[in-house]
């Protein structure tokens, strides 16, 4: 076999081959984020850069939306989102539909009830470190949502 053929199929196979490679998606550094992990920090600035890569905008009220196609997180699709950063804490709020808040509380071992969360079902809450809060919370038929997921990091 001569040699310009059989680089052109080597080319062919690593171009297919990184074609055939599943893509890193827009939504894992707002995954990241979201599983409050001990010792894990953000800015309002990188929250807002990964709404913006997830495909969320920021909608006039301050919370971000999806604009143009549903936007995909933990199994179920994002209906709004928002940050806040302050002196007194930061906290990460994604409201979803269409995913089990039960199902994704348990898949982070977040098996904690939280007594003070007011909704019907109950919503969960998992100290992660001295700092760090991650909390799961049950549907909210009046807001319309399937389940939450906030992340509070108290300085």
């Amino acid at each position: 076999m001569n040699k310009p053929l059989i680089a052109l199929m080597l080319g062919l196979a690593l171009t297919t081959a990184a074609v055939a490679a599943p893509p890193a998606t827009s939504t894992a550094t707002l995954e990241a984020l979201l599983a409050c992990k001990a010792g894990s920090d953000f800015t309002e600035a990188q929250v807002e850069q990964a709404f913006h890569a997830a495909g969320l905008s920021r909608d006039p009220g301050s919370v971000f939306e999806p604009k143009g196609k549903p936007v995909a997180l933990f199994g179920g699709t994002v209906a709004s989102a928002d940050v806040s950063v302050s002196n007194v804490h930061k906290s990460l709020h994604v409201y979803l539909n269409n995913v089990d808040h039960t199902r994704l509380a348990h898949g982070w071992s977040v098996t904690t009830v939280d007594d003070a969360a007011q909704t019907e079902e109950p919503s969960y809450i998992k100290q992660t470190d001295a700092r760090h809060t991650l909390h799961v919370g049950a549907a909210d038929d009046y807001e319309g949502y399937s389940a939450s997921v906030t992340c509070q990091i108290h300085p």
